[in-house]
């Protein structure tokens, strides 16, 4: 059964605060037409736009500085607000969804001929100069609760023709149950069809469709126009057994484009899922009723990396740091938040992929759980002596220190710090003295557990984008994890985008093979090796030890967990 979306949660997710407008030539900004769902820039390989799907474009004084809202049929005029496309000799009007001083949002006309295209805006008598985009035939968006194309999708539990609920960690789906997801970007109405009208249930190349949750292809019984709506696209698919969390990844493959990966929970007979480093389903039942969790978390990283750097070979840094997060959860920051889990990771079994840039890697979550202040420093002492946690500036909560750093040892040059650093196995203490208002004074113990040994490290240094990748260990926590991570820059160049994956596997398993559907959202890797003291590709492997309880004043739980990671300048072809 295909069922409708309704249309006040597609307008919630479309719609953005306004700006002020002033009539002056509008202004489309230098990358600023995304795919309304995704918000993939156009740097990464899924970030071009697709025949007949919804876009929006950001900018400024491109229309009213109140929201204006179209009906059916949609307008290619709206607010005073018009956009047009050429492509392929061809100059096309763009239906609109709503128009707004900083951003509005369109449907590309299936007609438009694929290729490369510009884009302008007019409003109040003055357009835009023109903006280059991709135009392709498909290229899929997921809409996510955060509006931001990332975390939990717009994806809806199917319980009965009267009742689809979104689904999150305090409403899981169970394997075997239908699920409908809602997204933009699965291709052209068949010719003839207008697309400013609200389309009816048509079929739109779902024999090319692949979804995959947690790695595993799932069944998928419609892709196509979501009734009723212009440029909206569902997929009704059936959720695959061997995969059970609060953050399943969920990703769309036509042909060699990949979708922006959200993700959704799953439990056996679904209610509240639970992840082995995240909230316990407990917990979960708990914020389901209205509470709420307050949660500590101390951690012990080990980054050590080979990095490639042309002329000079490879070289060697290592960086031994710590950080502390504590902060309280309630349903929205659960059901919204694009955390990979609320343990800070995927879910066991399974990889994600999420954006960044070169600058910052990972990107700044737009839902976050309140900060607990507790107190003016966490002191940490090991078997190489004390060090301090400090509060993170404008950030209540999170406390973070680098211990030591092995500088690069470049050839004819000794390195810097200590070649030991300060995260050696043994046991480790800390505390936060006298505490602050909202986390009392507190002791904890830890004991830091030796390393895994990637064992095909050697041999990896090219990455296949298409063909998967194995990866294989030996040792560490025999009761801990191991997370594998890698990314790759979109361009030499200081604004470059960063496609990044992070998977998470029981140690005891000793292998893991990242999927070709997660390595495809990444962008091949630019020649040149590193840019700015960063290598353009790089793949780690890790330990992560079982996670050590804690108690302290004014929170529920307290864990402590270290993780260990050896990474390599890799190339993603």
């Amino acid at each position: 059964m295909i069922m409708p979306m309704s249309r006040y949660l597609l307008y919630a997710v479309l719609a953005a605060a306004a700006s002020s407008s002033l009539f002056a030539q509008p202004v489309v900004n230098d990358g600023g037409i995304l795919n309304a769902a995704s918000y993939m820039s156009s740097k990464l390989p899924g970030g071009a736009i697709a025949q007949g799907s919804i876009f929006v474009v950001f900018g400024a004084r491109m229309g009213p500085a109140a929201i204006a809202l179209a009906g059916f049929p949609l307008p290619s005029n709206l607010g005073g607000t018009t956009v047009r496309v050429s492509s392929g000799g061809q100059n096309l009007d763009c239906p609109l969804v709503y128009s707004l001083a900083g951003q509005l949002a369109a449907i590309l006309p299936s007609n438009t001929p694929v290729g490369n295209a510009t884009l302008t805006v007019s409003f109040g008598g003055q357009t835009s100069a023109p903006r280059s985009f991709r135009v392709v035939a498909s290229s899929f968006g997921t809409f996510s609760l955060n509006q931001a194309g990332s975390g939990p999708g717009v994806i809806t539990n199917f319980e009965s023709a009267t009742s689809q609920p979104v689904n999150t960690a305090l409403r899981s789906a169970r394997p075997g149950q239908t699920l409908i997801l809602y997204g933009t970007g699965l291709g052209p109405l068949p010719a003839g069809t207008p697309d400013n009208g609200a389309a009816p249930a048509v079929a739109i190349g779902q024999a090319n469709v692949e979804l995959y949750v947690g790695g595993r292809r799932a069944n998928v019984a419609y892709a196509g126009r979501a009734p009723g709506f212009a440029g909206l696209d569902q997929i009704n698919f059936v959720v695959p057994t061997g995969a059970l969390g609060c953050s399943i990844p969920v990703g769309i493959k036509i042909g060699n484009l990949v979708s922006n990966y959200t993700s959704i929970a799953i439990a056996p007979n679904g209610g509240t899922c639970e992840d082995p480093l995240g909230l316990s389903s407990s917990q979960l039942d708990r914020i389901s009723s209205g509470g709420t969790v307050k949660f500590g978390s101390i951690a012990l990283v080990r980054a050590d990396l080979e990095i490639s750097i042309p002329f000079l070979g490879t070289q060697s840094l290592k960086n031994d740091s710590g950080t502390a997060d504590f902060v309280e959860y309630n349903a929205q920051t659960i059901n919204s938040g694009a955390q990979l889990s609320v343990g800070g990771t995927s879910s066991l079994g399974t990889c994600f992929v999420y954006v960044g840039t070169s600058s910052t890697l990972t990107p700044v979550d737009p839902i976050q759980p309140r900060g607990l202040n507790a107190g003016a420093l966490i002191n940490v002492n090991g078997p190489k002596g004390a060090k301090t946690l400090k509060p993170v500036s404008n950030l209540i909560g999170i406390y973070n220190e680098t211990f030591a750093t092995g500088t690069i040892a470049f050839p004819g040059a000794p390195g810097g710090g200590d070649p030991d650093g300060y995260l050696v196995p043994g046991n480790y203490t800390f505390n936060n003295g006298a505490g602050g208002p909202d986390v009392g004074a507190f002791n904890a113990s830890f004991t830091l557990p030796a390393n895994i040994n990637w064992t095909n490290k050697t041999s990896t240094s090219t990455v296949n984008r298409t063909q998967g990748l194995n990866v294989n260990w030996t040792g560490g926590d025999p009761n801990g994890y191991v997370q594998i991570f890698g990314y790759s820059l979109s361009e030499l160049a200081e604004n470059a985008v960063t496609g990044f994956f992070t998977c998470l596997e029981r140690a005891s398993v000793g292998t893991f093979n990242v999927p070709s559907a997660i390595l495809l959202a990444l962008p091949p890797s630019p020649s040149g090796g590193a840019t700015g003291g960063a290598p353009t590709g790089l793949l780690g492997v890790g330990g992560v030890s079982t996670p050590s309880t804690f108690s302290a004043p004014g929170i529920d739980t307290g864990v402590i967990v270290s993780s260990a990671v050896i990474a390599k300048s890799v190339i993603y072809q």
